[in-house]
């Protein structure tokens, strides 16, 4: 994988290094004041680490010495282990139902593929050997297309996998689309003096997209695609770029971030959320009206973002970030789990079934471990 150096570096986009800021659990006070566990202790140390194991209890001793109460449920959903990926990265996981699910990642030089059948993950083989494997989308069994590095781009049919040529030898981070013969790849290296990358397959090829002219600059990499319909589409970026495809054309639209977007997902042409942030968090919501911003000032950065319902969002991030965000409000519940590596990507299945995976991306050098956990969804998610 080549990873671009300097200030334009993508490593990969979607991971955060141990700089990336710390997640704080917060309180809402009777008086509406929020207290978080970082402004305490930034007091003593603007860089103390504070182990997760021990917040629970800093959480107490605080709600108890301004009264304020948990927001988390008593009876939250657990996350556990899913399986054990060993020495691979997972990027990404989708299917198209519970019991054909897919985890694809691997190593910047190797990439793999995951399966769970509805009992157990099993490694795949493609009988193809390609790079690190980035994003997974698909319309059925037997009609799944996974991209990754260098261009690369496989697809299942229900007998085998097969090889997509594509005009490009960049990175491809994300892959969504309205129909089989309607898809949208994009991608990019990050750096500033080569455009990003956008895709188009039309059911027998993969072709480049005329990207309009941007009014951001520096702009050298789109990282995740997605959309209700063919005439409904949203791509997300680098410096927090925004395209929204309308009316058969693309137009950048202005949000009001500038920090990378990472990936962006919603229910209905009216409920959106793209989500990113490097040194913190950041997410901007489209209501159907207009596009409002947020820094998490107290989250490292966002990289994945699934939604059942459309008043909440099912968020992950770096160093085992797991939030649930109000859509209404962007008020944010921060969720434990059992893993301080980067998450990378979630998704929830028909079933019910939540599963969030990542690893230690922001090791480029390795070692290369990987996570996947899962945990039930209630019916208020």
């Amino acid at each position: 994988m080549a990873i671009p150096t300097g200030a334009a570096r993508v490593t990969p986009p979607d991971a955060r290094g141990a700089a990336g800021g710390a997640s704080g659990a917060r309180f809402v006070c009777a008086d509406g004041a929020i207290i978080s566990l970082e402004t305490s202790l930034k007091q003593a140390s603007s860089r103390r680490t504070v182990d997760r194991m021990a917040r629970p209890l800093l959480a107490v001793g605080l709600s108890l010495l301004c009264g304020c109460s948990d927001p988390a449920p008593a009876a939250a959903p657990v996350w556990r282990d899913a399986f054990a990926p060993g020495t691979s990265w997972l990027m990404n996981v989708w299917g198209p139902a519970p019991d054909a699910l897919y985890a694809v990642g691997g190593r910047p030089a190797a990439g793999v593929i995951f399966r769970f059948d509805g009992s157990a993950w099993a490694r795949v083989d493609p009988g193809l050997t390609t790079p690190l494997l980035n994003w997974v989308y698909g319309f059925s069994r037997a009609d799944v297309t996974v991209v990754g590095n260098g261009g690369t781009v496989i697809h299942w049919d229900g007998r085998a996998w097969s090889r997509q040529p594509t005009p490009t030898t960049r990175s491809l981070w994300g892959v969504w689309g309205a129909a089989p013969d309607d898809l949208w790849a994009v991608g990019g290296d990050g750096v500033a003096d080569a455009p990003p990358v956008l895709l188009h397959w039309d059911g027998g090829r993969w072709r480049d997209e005329p990207i309009p002219t941007l009014q951001r600059s520096g702009v050298g990499a789109f990282f995740k695609v997605w959309g209700t319909g063919a005439d409904n589409v949203y791509v997300v970026g680098q410096r927090g770029v925004v395209l929204h495809r309308v009316g058969g054309a693309w137009r950048e639209e202005l949000v009001g971030v500038s920090a990378d977007l990472v990936s962006v997902w919603g229910t209905d042409a009216d409920h959106v959320l793209a989500v990113g942030g490097r040194a913190n968090a950041v997410v901007a919501r489209w209501d159907g009206r207009a596009w409002t911003a947020r820094t998490l000032d107290y989250f490292p950065g966002l990289n994945g973002v699934w939604m059942r319902r459309p008043d909440a969002a099912h968020v992950v991030g770096a160093q085992g970030t797991s939030l649930r965000i109000d859509l209404a409000s962007l008020a944010v519940r921060e969720e434990t789990v059992p893993t301080a590596l980067d998450l990378h990507a979630v998704f929830g299945d028909a079933s019910g079934r939540l599963t969030a995976v990542g690893g230690s991306l922001s090791s480029l050098s390795g070692p290369f471990d990987g996570v996947a956990l899962t945990r039930p969804l209630t019916p208020q998610e």
